[in-house]
């Protein structure tokens, strides 16, 4: 293999499949990363045998091949480089990267012990603006459950039929819903996405100007198209948890209050809550929400936020961590907040839009 390509388009395309690649495993081809010509691109490729991430740069090719070299240290060698323009060669299982001002060799392993990415030959099953595609795997991606003794509750489910993709999370604790309305109808499909795929595309999305991104769905794999980059996953096994009737259908108490000061009450009131696990109350009045909590080592706080609430007032107590999750996420100046009771679960919605929705469970007293 003969190139040259330019530092800055080879540093960012190794930023966006590099991470996936890890080190110190079984297995010391995962910790590499696979370069190789393709129909006059540098294609560049890592994989955990989970997922699989492939990116394409544009490159002056004169000869074909392909090597595998450690991640880690050829995304540190290129980002050193200062010179505009680089040279790969490849002699037998040697890379040289030469420029200008440096020239460096590294050792690689043959491209041929480079496990397969998976490719989905299907057609798209359905494209989505880019912008929508981010907001959405943001606000969900709050409320998959870390601990894997579960599986289906540490990933997403993906839901597409009647002109909308439905994508939920939840932890048994709380559940955070996003409706995407789509022009035309898809055939209707269910899967349940790895949290941690959904969280690379989150990354490549922030590290690219795509405005677009495909997706395509095949039986047990799902695979995310950003511009010139894929990201195959496997699909996790088992159904997701019918959670649609937990969601009430109407509050008895509902609230509207800025979310900026009621996440700069809920951060301060945090600050007193950590010797209870968290836990912060909110008493919800006739004209405001007073957040509370105490701590009998470092003493308590008391914060109003003015709220315009209708219903019967009531006292309930949360984790306050799962209510700054929701509202790091919102981009809403306001916010609405449904509660029945002080024992049922609470319902965070925007104002005057119906495409997501957070339930969270209440904490039980004493």
């Amino acid at each position: 293999m003969k190139l040259s390509c330019i530092q800055e388009n080879l540093h960012k395309g190794l930023q966006v499949v590099g991470r996936i690649a890890r080190p110190g495993g079984s297995l010391p081809i995962l910790s590499n990363i696979l370069i190789k010509t393709e129909k006059g691109r540098l294609k560049l490729s890592a994989t955990d045998l989970e997922i699989g991430i492939s990116g394409y740069i544009g490159a002056k090719v004169e000869k074909e091949g392909a090597l595998t070299v450690p991640a880690r240290i050829l995304i540190d060698c290129i980002s050193m480089i200062q010179d505009k323009k680089i040279n790969l060669e490849v002699d037998k299982e040697t890379l040289s990267i030469k420029s200008e001002k440096y020239s460096t060799k590294i050792k690689g392993i043959a491209a041929s012990e480079f496990p397969l990415i998976p490719q989905i030959k299907e057609k798209d099953t359905t494209s989505l603006a880019a912008s929508i595609v981010r907001e959405s795997i943001s606000q969900v991606l709050i409320a998959p459950a870390i601990d894997e003794s579960k599986p289906v509750l540490s990933g997403v489910c993906l839901k597409l039929g009647d002109k909308k993709i439905k994508i939920a999370a939840t932890d048994s604790f709380r559940l955070s819903e996003k409706i995407i309305n789509l022009e035309q109808e898809t055939e209707k499909k269910e899967a349940v996405v790895p949290a941690r795929t959904l969280s690379e595309v989150l990354r490549i999305l922030t590290l690219t100007e795509s405005s677009s991104v495909s997706i395509r769905l095949s039986e047990n794999q799902i695979m995310f198209i950003i511009d010139s980059v894929e990201v195959v996953s496997r699909l996790i096994e088992g159904s997701f948890p019918e959670y649609e009737s937990i969601i009430p259908k109407e509050t008895e108490t509902t609230s509207t209050l800025d979310a900026s000061e009621f996440q700069n009450a809920l951060k301060l009131c945090n600050l007193f809550a950590k010797e209870t696990g968290g836990t912060i109350k909110l008493k919800i009045e006739k004209d405001k929400i007073i957040v509370s909590s105490s701590a009998s080592l470092v003493g308590e706080n008391t914060s109003t936020v003015l709220a315009q609430n209708e219903g019967p007032e009531v006292e309930i107590s949360f984790n306050a961590r799962f209510l700054l999750d929701v509202l790091g996420v919102i981009s809403s100046p306001t916010v609405s907040l449904g509660v029945t009771g002080k024992f049922n679960p609470a319902l965070i919605k925007i104002p005057r839009k119906n495409d997501f929705l957070y339930l969270i469970m209440p904490l039980k007293e004493g």
